[in-house]
């Protein structure tokens, strides 16, 4: 699965796979995985994950 993460300061997007996103964000990848279907995004200090593939 890949997942749309956005940098909070910058705007820049990227269409990443879930388990480098789980990197990025300093979170295991079913928690994402579990935010993206309750919520439909996923936060943390810098990034926010959106969109998943």
């Amino acid at each position: 699965m890949h997942i749309m993460v956005r940098h909070k300061r910058t705007g820049a997007e990227e269409w990443i796979p879930l388990e480098k996103a789980a990197e990025l964000l300093g979170l295991p990848a079913d928690e994402i995985e579990a935010a993206l279907e309750e919520f439909g995004e996923c936060e943390c200090e810098d990034h926010i994950a959106i969109e998943p593939d």
